[in-house]
């Protein structure tokens, strides 16, 4: 009895101790495969671009930001990061970008801004 109150207490302790990734199918690690602009398609594949999105951060390139999930919308607010610094990884403006949510489920995502759309497959 006392080795069953010692293991539940130490799971109430590491369990209580987590936060929960409040996400849903927008968490996790992301590989952009295709941006357009202008209607032009470039394929980002080989370039290895990744976006990492846990909690309420979110991690392109090694650089870090805060985002926020609203219904079809994805604002992405990135930190200390230099205006156009991010254009190759489908990012226009670093300081507070817009996108509009097109597609995601647990295996793909495609956001759209005003003047790029992105399209990643869940890694």
């Amino acid at each position: 009895m006392r080795r069953f109150i010692v293991i539940a207490t130490m799971i109430v302790l590491v369990t209580a101790c987590q936060k929960a990734d409040h996400n849903g199918e927008l968490g996790g690690f992301w590989q952009l495969l295709e941006i357009e602009r202008n209607d032009t398609a470039l394929s980002a594949k080989e370039d290895k671009i990744f976006w990492s999105i846990q909690l309420d951060l979110i991690q392109i390139s090694g650089r870090y930001g805060r985002f926020q999930h609203m219904g079809d919308s994805l604002f992405i607010q990135m930190i200390d990061t230099k205006e156009n610094e991010l254009v190759r990884e489908g990012i226009d403006n670093a300081t507070d970008e817009r996108f509009a949510v097109e597609l995601l489920n647990r295996k793909a995502m495609r956001l759209r801004s005003k003047e790029t759309r992105l399209t990643f497959r869940k890694f």
